[in-house]
């Protein structure tokens, strides 16, 4: 079968190209034809600079889609023909995988351009799951990416007080049409000293770093009070020299706080529910699009563009160079 799929041959470039798929499937495998898939701009934005470490081109992109099942393996009981199905994949018209995250009879209940969106809210939900906090507590979010936007979103539905600081305007304003209460710009105002006001001097319960910026890490540990937790959210990317047991030390050390730091890379849980973890992928993707559905987690004020597939560099230029007009890009493979 002859589909096209996203591809980028060197750095900072993206092309839709023609490929052929082999129709045979896994028993555990369906076969897909893509309606939408979404951008993640910070593991695909790595992956189109050549910031994250190790890449190598070409390489294909793309983790998060919706489309309608055209075949199913022998051993697949969650859908079947005619089925759409929310999936861990690539950008391509095409394809065959075994994440079946979510299944729906048509028609949807939500708008097919909105679920891809659940893939981010997983990615941020992990940094609910570890940590330690409880309702009443405060959280500090850095960064309002599609990622820190949905944590800011999902520690406020869990009940704490949200801080997020993000430099971006534009940001800032969807994040409080999504809302969230305190918001910071620190090219505009003291971020230390706005977090103390807010908190009454406590600080953050936990500061959650969800750009992946290795040099905002300490900044982190400075906005979360003693024996509270830094999560590492963004997967941290590019190199950053500094003296590394300074830092050390406000974990180390009562005298610089004790903060516990946390891991919340999604892949510390499971892919699919199996009853042996509380948590899974599958089900937190169940959570996210309840709340979807309920309209308590805001996805359109996340999405900025749909485009054509044919116009994918202009999209990760733009998510790249222009993060004051784009933030959520969906492409649309109805298009092709």
């Amino acid at each position: 079968m002859k589909g096209k799929q996203i591809i980028m041959p060197a750095q900072r470039t993206a092309t839709l190209d023609d490929f052929e798929l082999d129709e045979t499937l896994a028993p555990n495998q369906i076969l897909l034809k893509t309606h939408y898939s979404l951008i993640s701009p910070g593991t695909e934005g790595a992956g189109f600079t050549g910031l994250e470490s190790g890449t190598r081109f070409p390489h294909g992109s793309g983790y998060t889609a919706i489309g309608e099942v055209l075949k199913v393996g022998e051993q697949v009981t969650k859908c079947e023909v005619g089925d759409f199905v929310f999936c861990y994949s690539s950008h391509a018209s095409i394809v065959k995988t075994a994440s079946v995250m979510l299944a729906f009879k048509p028609p949807l209940e939500v708008d097919a351009k909105l679920i891809p969106f659940v893939r981010m809210a997983t990615v941020a939900m992990t940094s609910l799951r570890v940590s330690a906090v409880e309702f009443g507590d405060t959280a500090v979010i850095i960064g309002l990416g599609l990622v820190g936007n949905s944590a800011s979103q999902l520690f406020n539905l869990a009940g704490m007080k949200v801080i997020s600081v993000e430099r971006v305007s534009e940001r800032i304003e969807i994040a409080r049409k999504c809302g969230i209460q305190h918001l910071i710009n620190p090219d505009e105002e003291d971020v230390h000293q706005r977090v103390n006001a807010i908190t009454g001097g406590q600080k953050a319960d936990v500061t959650v770093e969800a750009i992946g910026n290795p040099r905002l890490v300490e900044l982190a540990y400075q906005l979360t009070r003693t024996k509270g937790e830094v999560v590492l959210l963004g997967s941290p990317r590019g190199e950053y020299i500094t003296n590394v047991t300074d830092i050390l030390n406000y974990t180390h050390l009562i005298g610089r706080g004790a903060v516990t730091l946390r891991s919340a890379h999604e892949w510390v849980f499971p892919t699919m529910h199996s009853g042996e973890s509380k948590h899974s992928l599958e089900r937190n993707s169940q959570i996210v699009y309840s709340l979807i559905k309920e309209g308590k987690f805001k996805v359109e004020e996340l999405l900025t563009h749909v485009i054509n597939p044919n116009d994918a560099q202009s999209a990760y230029d733009g998510l790249t160079d222009h993060k004051d007009e784009y933030l959520g890009v969906i492409m649309d493979w109805t298009q092709i």
